[in-house]
């Protein structure tokens, strides 16, 4: 999927006659987590198909906007990511539950008798028809979910203010993931770095990027890159370089000579003795090593100069 069909796709949601939304909650319990599906009258479901139409017009209205394989995000701001990793966070399965639905596997209505808000660990929205519509899923936040036995006043009578007594739930419509068609598109990616089981994928595709590292052997001291895998934030830089880096490509000795000639690089690293493999000693040299293993430093033929950018959204 290209940025032109996602918007296409949600062009066509937003215009329609007749439009429908479901929402399921992901229920938290002892066996693992389970879809129960929100039994809405029309008129909250109205209010809602209003409100996500609006958050997905939002979504894509920027005419900055950048639809980027998740393998190669970078540090640019107007972007969403396709989600392209081989292996997935197990809150994704859910889409395909949800989309085999059928009247011989019904999802079960969630009963106040039998579950509770508290559990709720995220929900699904799907909106659209049979044949067009998007699913989308939104992490639960804490701050969304207001418990009996506390105190909340509105609004009342003139001056008057009421209380709740009900325990109620706010849908706050902003969209972490979403499904369309046969895409997932990540737009809060923040969510899965610090939720799900995201952070143990990355570190995987982490590893498997040192190990092609190693098989350069042109480092002194990948240890170091090996201790900084936890962090998340480098885990994902890591990994980005395991699935797209065109380095890789290269032989060694090609890679040292472009290293210690250029005229920023050079004067980054330290060598070894014999000059033919870098030596990491800074958190600087490590960071600058993820660049240039990214690709990141480009000429241009049109001044002469040398640029340092994450982004190369590729012209042929």
């Amino acid at each position: 999927m290209n940025l032109d069909e996602l918007r296409d796709k949600i062009e066509t949601i937003s215009q329609m006659d007749a439009i429908g939304l479901n929402v399921f909650f992901v229920l938290k319990t002892d066996e693992g987590n389970v879809l129960k599906r929100a039994n809405l009258i029309e008129e909250v479901k109205n209010s809602l198909i209003e409100a996500y139409k609006e958050s997905l017009d939002h979504m894509v209205a920027n005419e900055d906007l950048a639809l980027i394989n998740l393998s190669d995000a970078d540090d640019r701001n107007s972007a969403i990511y396709l989600y392209d990793l081989e292996h997935q966070p197990g809150i994704f399965s859910f889409f395909d539950d949800i989309n085999n639905r059928d009247e011989e596997n019904p999802i079960p209505y969630f009963s106040f008798n039998d579950d509770k808000l508290t559990d709720l660990e995220g929900y699904f929205v799907s909106i659209g028809d049979f044949e067009n519509n998007i699913l989308v899923y939104r992490k639960q936040m804490p701050i969304n979910l207001f418990k009996q036995g506390k105190i909340y006043i509105v609004k009342g009578h003139d001056t008057q203010f009421e209380r709740i007594d009900k325990e109620f739930l706010r849908i706050d419509t902003k969209l972490d993931v979403l499904q369309v068609d046969e895409s997932i598109i990540i737009n809060n990616i923040s969510i899965l770095e610090r939720h799900y089981e995201f952070k143990d994928i990355i570190e995987h595709e982490a590893n498997t990027s040192l190990e092609n590292i190693d098989n350069l052997e042109i480092l002194e001291n990948i240890e170091v890159l090996q201790e900084r895998v936890e962090d998340v934030a480098f885990a994902r830089k890591l990994s980005k370089i395991s699935t797209t880096s065109p380095v890789f490509n290269f032989p060694s000795d090609h890679i040292m000579e472009f290293v210690r000639t250029h005229q920023t690089l050079g004067n980054e690293f330290r060598y070894s003795e014999d000059q033919n493999r870098i030596l990491l000693d800074t958190k600087k040299s490590q960071n600058f090593f993820l660049r240039l293993m990214n690709d990141d430093f480009l000429h241009s033929q049109l001044t002469d100069f040398d640029y340092m950018t994450p982004a190369k959204d590729r012209l042929n």
